[in-house]
């Protein structure tokens, strides 16, 4: 399923990523053999080249993979601490080429929901006011781990146009292939706003809500046609809603496919569109 391939960017974190086939394959079955042995610091040693020439020859998936094994590597032999491993990633993402930002911003922001998630009720737990200040992101509290989500999700998406135009196919060695056709999500822009869209949906989000949050309601044309739902202006002061952002993201997908021969990734965010809106509006 597309959830699996969703949980793919976590994968990079894992120890359990099969080697790849092509120029660098003797290069990554060094790469497993140390670990097997128990050497991660030798393992890293064999990335580095890989690193370097998979820049080289601009095939950012596999960079990308590399990198993200490196510093799972690295966090390992420093005692598995998460907030070293984002320190580390932040570092790469700055040095990056441009092509392989977007996703390495994705990763992160998945990292930091993966993290919240499995510490859910640390989070919930805190005042406002207890982590609010510092970049130990284990210290936060609610409205700042999703705040930060957020921003790192906007990141990735902000550099649109590229991504449309980006395949998905070019990432499969980076993604674990679903039991769909990536006709569902045929670019990375889809795939990504689909990934953002899963943290928007997420019922943590009504914990962080402002005062003024923005209330969907079901009069409002969050049920109507698609065409009437994409040329919907919504009226809000709360642009930092999560529903704010998960159906201008609804918006955007359907815009970008409404005029696709083939409608599968159309007529799939449309379903979702009308399922979010089933979960999240009010009134008859």
């Amino acid at each position: 399923s597309w959830d699996m391939r969703l949980l793919s960017l976590l994968i990079v974190l894992s120890l359990a990523i099969p080697a790849l086939a092509g120029p660098r394959d003797e290069q990554w079955k060094k790469v497993d053999e140390a670990i097997q042995k128990g050497l991660p610091k030798t393992a890293i040693e064999h990335l580095e080249p890989i690193i370097a020439g998979a820049m080289k020859d601009k095939a950012y998936a596999e960079a990308i993979k590399a990198i993200g094994r490196k510093i799972a590597y690295e966090g390992n032999i420093q005692g598995n601490k998460p907030e070293e491993k984002v320190v580390r990633m932040k570092e790469e993402i700055a040095k990056a080429p441009k092509e392989m930002v977007p996703v390495m911003d994705a990763i992160l922001a998945n990292w930091y929901w993966h993290y919240f998630q499995q510490n859910r009720w640390r989070f919930m737990q805190r005042t406002a006011t207890s982590g609010t200040s510092g970049e130990d992101f284990t210290t936060w509290d609610l409205k700042r781990i999703l705040a930060e989500i957020d921003g790192q999700f906007t990141k990735a998406l902000a550099n649109e146009q590229e991504l449309k135009a980006t395949p998905v196919a070019q990432y499969d060695e980076l993604l674990q292939k679903g039991s769909v056709p990536d006709s569902y999500r045929p670019t990375m822009y889809d795939f990504l706003a689909h990934n953002a869209l899963e943290f928007y949906s997420a019922g943590e989000q009504a914990g962080a809500r402002a005062e003024d949050a923005f209330d969907l309601s079901a009069d409002s044309p969050i049920f109507g046609s698609a065409e009437d739902f994409v040329s919907w202006e919504i009226a809000t002061a709360d642009d930092t809603s999560p529903t704010v952002k998960a159906l201008r993201l609804y918006q955007q997908l359907l815009k970008f496919h409404l005029d696709d021969r083939d409608k599968t990734a159309f007529m799939d965010a449309d379903l979702l569109r009308l399922n979010f809106g089933h979960n999240k509006a009010f009134g008859e």
